[in-house]
C-alpha cells in the first residue's frame, strides 16, 4: 500500500511540473503535448548533437560567430551609426518600461496609452535593427549547433498527456510530417530553455497596459449605451419607490362611491321625525271625546 502510495504521488509531482501547450488541428480540434525535464542522457547527448554539428560546419566552410561579425563589418553592415543607434533604442526602451512600471499609476488614460504604444514601437524598432544582423548570424556555426541541440531535446523532452514520447527517437522527430507539429514543438521548448512563458508577447507590460485599456473603454461605452437607451431609468426607480402611497390615495374617492359613513342613522333620524309629525298631526284632527 506504501509503495502504491509513492508511486501515486511521484507520478502526480511528474505530471505538475510538466509544462503544456496545445495545437489547434485543420479539423479544430485541440491537441494536448506536454515539456518535461531532460534526464541527464538527453543532456549529454544534446551536447553531443552539438559538438557534431559545430565541426561538421567548420569542415564545411560555415563561419563562426566572430568570423561573421568581422565580415559584417567590412561590409559595413555594422558600423559605428549603426551600433549607436541600437544602444540608443536600448536605452529608450528601457525608459520607457520604466516609466509604465513606476511612474505611470497617476496618469491619466491617455498619457498611459501614449506611453504603451511607444514602447511597442521602440520595441519594433529594436527587432528590425537586431534583424540586420541575426539574419547573417543565423548561419554560423555556432548557430547551426544550438538549433541541432534545440531539436534533440524537443525530440526528447516533448511528450504526450500519458508521459509517453512524442517521438521515440531523434530519427522520427526529424522526419515529422505534421511540420506544424513539430515547429510548434520546438519553438516552445526554446521558450521553456530560455525561461520564458508561451504567452510572453501578450504579457509583455505595453500589452497588459493597452488590453487593460480598451476593457476599460469597452465598458464605458457599454454603461453610457445603456444610459441612452434607458434615460429615464432614475426617474423609474423613484417614481417604484412613490407609487404604493400614490395608490392608496387613488383608492380613497373609490370608497365614495358607496354610501358614506353615519348616512344610514341619518336616514332613520329623518324618517322618525316624519312619522313623529305625521302623528301629531293625527291627533290634532281626531276629535275630542266627550268624557
Amino acid at each position: 500500500m506504501a509503495d502504491a502510495k509513492n508511486i501515486k504521488e511521484t507520478v502526480k509531482e511528474v505530471l505538475d511540473s510538466r509544462r503544456e501547450f496545445t495545437l489547434e488541428t485543420p479539423d479544430n480540434e485541440i491537441l494536448h503535448f506536454f515539456i518535461a525535464n531532460p534526464t541527464g542522457e538527453d543532456i549529454r547527448k544534446a551536447d553531443w548533437q552539438y559538438s557534431k554539428v559545430y565541426n561538421q560546419a567548420i569542415v564545411d566552410g560555415f563561419l563562426t560567430q566572430s568570423q561573421m561579425v568581422k565580415l559584417l563589418e567590412e561590409k559595413e553592415i555594422i558600423t559605428d551609426e549603426y551600433t549607436q543607434q541600437l544602444e540608443m533604442v536600448r536605452i529608450s526602451l528601457g525608459a520607457e518600461l520604466y516609466k509604465i512600471e513606476n511612474l505611470l499609476d497617476a496618469a491619466t488614460e491617455e498619457e498611459r496609452e501614449l506611453s504603451a504604444m511607444e514602447v511597442a514601437r521602440l520595441r519594433d524598432e529594436l527587432f528590425q535593427l537586431n534583424q540586420r544582423v541575426n539574419g547573417p548570424m543565423a548561419n554560423t556555426c555556432e548557430n547551426l549547433a544550438e538549433d541541432a541541440r534545440t531539436d534533440f531535446l524537443t525530440s526528447r523532452i516533448v511528450e504526450n498527456k500519458d508521459t509517453s514520447k512524442a517521438w521515440n527517437d531523434y530519427g522520427e522527430y526529424r522526419n515529422e510530417e505534421n511540420t506544424a507539429l513539430a515547429i510548434k514543438s520546438r519553438f516552445e521548448v526554446m521558450l521553456w530553455m530560455q525561461g520564458l512563458e508561451s504567452n510572453f508577447l501578450e504579457n509583455t507590460p505595453e500589452q497588459s497596459m493597452l488590453r487593460d485599456i480598451a476593457q476599460n473603454r469597452l465598458e464605458r461605452a457599454i454603461e453610457s449605451q445603456a444610459k441612452e437607451s434607458d434615460p429615464d431609468a432614475d426617474s423609474k426607480d423613484v417614481e417604484e419607490i412613490v407609487l404604493p402611497e400614490e395608490s392608496t390615495n387613488e383608492d380613497k374617492p373609490a370608497k365614495k362611491r358607496g354610501r358614506p359613513k353615519g348616512s344610514g342613522s341619518k336616514s332613520k333620524s329623518k324618517k322618525k321625525t316624519s312619522s313623529k309629525k305625521k302623528t301629531e298631526t293625527k291627533k290634532t284632527l281626531e276629535p275630542k271625546k266627550n268624557t
